[in-house]
């Protein structure tokens, strides 16, 4: 497969809680394991939501491929639960459940007849699908640095199956990933690179990803998402 984009990612992303404004100001002091685990620490509140978007997909010396996507959200303190409807025939249907113990748990299902052209045809894989590689195993913190303006701290995180590695960019203030370059075993250039793209806090203080862009060798992959409703049930809270 040429691409692997992780289209979920930006599921969890356009919808995400910023650090506390309390630990934001002390964000660029925590402790890497700190300052990850208030990055992955889920929503803290009951919510539900709806983004709509179009993908392009395209390889050199290849046709583009398009598709239109609606998706349709509900978020607890210890789940996400999402429905991903493409150009209105495929439906995938995806939960992350959050333990006690701080592990997470996924499932995806596929429509039983998909018909193209379907995720795959944009390179989509489901192990991407899971926004997984935030959890990776911690390595060490580079050298911090700018994304878009923003201050960053980086991280090299490596997937615990032993497949590579992942350098991470993240908002040094709010937490949320900005870049991310995977690496496999023994290379020293990223074999893929994903950037965000027009970060902005919504209206209850969520965070809405704009756009998603992803490319390696010969090949680019773009989500734009043009509408998101989120409507909150309670205040959120942090344990």
């Amino acid at each position: 497969m040429r691409c692997r984009p992780t289209l979920w990612l930006m599921l969890a992303l356009c919808f995400t809680l910023p650090l506390p404004p309390c630990l934001a100001e002390e964000a660029r002091e925590l402790s890497p394991a700190d300052f990850l685990a208030e990055v992955r620490r889920p929503l803290r509140t009951d919510a539900w939501g709806e983004i709509t978007g179009r993908l392009t997909s395209k390889a050199d010396g290849g046709e583009a491929v398009q598709g239109a996507i609606r998706v349709r959200m509900t978020f607890t303190p210890d789940s996400l639960h999402a429905q991903l409807v493409l150009n209105d025939v495929n439906v995938y249907g995806y939960e992350q459940k959050h333990g006690q113990d701080g592990t997470t748990t996924t499932t995806l299902d596929l429509p039983p007849h998909e018909q193209a052209p379907g995720l795959f045809a944009f390179g989509v894989a489901p192990e991407d699908l899971t926004f997984a590689f935030i959890y990776w195993d911690f390595v060490e913190e580079l050298p911090r640095q700018k994304s878009r303006q923003r201050d960053c701290r980086v991280m090299r995180l490596a997937d615990p199956k032993g497949n590579g590695t992942v350098q991470v960019s993240f908002s040094a203030a709010h937490g949320f990933p900005l870049e991310a370059w995977w690496y496999r075993q023994g290379e020293e250039r990223p074999w893929r690179r994903l950037e965000l793209k027009g970060a902005k806090k919504h209206d209850n203080g969520l965070w809405f990803v704009k756009e998603m862009r992803l490319e390696g060798l010969n090949w680019k992959t773009r989500v734009v998402f043009d509408h998101a409703e989120i409507n909150q049930v309670g205040e959120p809270t942090r344990k």
